[in-house]
């Protein structure tokens, strides 16, 4: 068996036959497709309905609805020389499973990755946003040996793009943290995979579209106040077993966590951020020495007025006749564009700070420079496009004398 598609089902009617359409549509005969099911919904049903048409498909029902578990079941049970995971209100691109596995044949890679998509309905109509992992272009499109790097790119987000030689995971016990629900599993995953591979190939294009808008995602379960917390002190455990001492694996390890506190306590209600934010202060206090800890202290409280791409809809509906400004024609900006004129809400203006996009055309309107937009649209609402640089771009519009409340930050 050369590949096991791993597909993790906890009541995900909605979606999941599109999810198992795009798994089956991979160029595979030699591959099975691991249903791990505990779903009370009609899941069963629908996977019943694929696996009469194809023989692939494999039901594996395990009442225990953790996420890892499901993963480390399926990881168990799998017969595939090498391993991927596709969550069940997601898919495969086309082509990403032979692409990311002639890679890994080629090169003997540990893991073979790639890039994805974001993607959110508005209107009965998909947008989608590309994702770029590494920031490092050179990081792109080539065999990377552990050996060859003084410290090891790694990312931090998404288990779901690469393709994991089996025996990889098994020499070096890698597991997700078993916790309740379907929760942040994937941070330690994430980290130990990069961290103990000895070599990885990424390809420079998406290979997974992974859905923003799906309301009932974990992500966005308000109940799971705690469960950041808990897999970070997971993965410390699984660092500190490993006996791990490199001092620069632990700073990147306080930086992943902060950065993980940091978004937990931005998505939380302001009651649950009460209760979160005990521990997170505590905890603080314990690493104030440490830069990052102060840094992403006070990174969240800006991060706490940024506003999901795909809420842009609903956001339009509540404005008025006001003149709309987009600064950041990137990949944000793009989409954001695209439901802006879907909306009949054509942007008076599109400003950037580069100066390859400066000149060219989008949706019909010329991208300009900051300086020059402002001058002539000083009264207007500016829709800020960017995740990196939305903070440094807010600054740049309040000296320009555009007002904070005319600022709103998407990412």
């Amino acid at each position: 068996m050369e590949l096991s598609i791993i597909i993790p089902i906890h009541n995900s009617e909605k979606y999941l036959k599109e999810c198992m359409e795009s798994a089956l549509s991979q160029d595979f005969c030699d591959m099975e497709i691991l249903c791990v099911d505990s779903s009370t919904d009609s899941s069963f049903s629908i996977i019943e309905e694929m696996r009469k048409r194809d023989g692939r498909i494999q039901y594996i029902y395990d009442s225990n609805p953790s996420y890892g578990h499901k993963i480390n079941i399926g990881v168990e049970k799998a017969r595939g020389t090498y391993i991927m995971i596709l969550e069940s209100d997601d898919r495969l691109c086309s082509g990403a499973a032979r692409s990311l596995y002639d890679i890994a044949e080629k090169f003997g890679a540990d893991m073979a990755d790639g890039d994805y998509l974001e993607f959110f309905t508005y209107k009965n109509r998909e947008y989608q946003i590309v994702v770029k992992k590494y920031p490092n272009p050179s990081l792109y499109d080539r065999w990377i040996h552990s050996a060859d790097f003084e410290e090891k790119p790694l990312v931090s987000s998404g288990i779901w793009t690469a393709l994991y030689r089996k025996t990889f995971l098994q020499k070096h016990q890698i597991r997700l943290n078993e916790s309740k629900g379907a929760a942040y599993q994937d941070l330690s995953f994430l980290f130990l995979t990069g961290l103990l591979s000895e070599s990885v190939y990424h390809i420079s294009r998406p290979v997974y579209e992974y859905r923003i808008d799906n309301a009932g995602s974990s992500m966005k379960d308000n109940r799971k106040v705690f469960e950041i917390a808990g897999e970070c002190d997971f993965l410390k455990g699984e660092l500190l077993k490993r006996r791990i001492e490199d001092k620069r694996v632990w700073s990147l390890y306080d930086m992943r966590k902060y950065e993980a506190y940091r978004w937990n306590y931005c998505r939380l209600s302001l009651k649950s951020r009460e209760v979160f934010l005990e521990k997170y202060l505590k905890e603080l206090r314990e690493d104030i020495g440490k830069k990052v800890g102060k840094l992403f202290a006070e990174a969240a409280l800006e991060q706490d007025k940024q506003i999901p791409i795909q809420t842009i809809g609903n956001f339009l509906e509540t404005l008025k006749e006001q003149e709309l400004v987009v600064f950041g024609a990137g990949a944000v900006g793009g989409a954001a564009i695209s439901v802006l004129l879907e909306n009949k809400k054509k942007p008076a203006a599109i400003c950037d700070n580069s100066e390859v996009l400066q000149g060219t055309d989008r949706g019909g309107i010329w991208i300009t420079s900051v300086e020059e937009t402002v001058k002539r649209f000083p009264k207007a609402l500016y829709l800020i496009m960017s995740r990196e640089y939305g903070g440094e771009m807010k600054k740049q519009l309040l000296r320009a004398g555009i007002k904070e409340e005319a600022v709103f930050i998407f990412t």
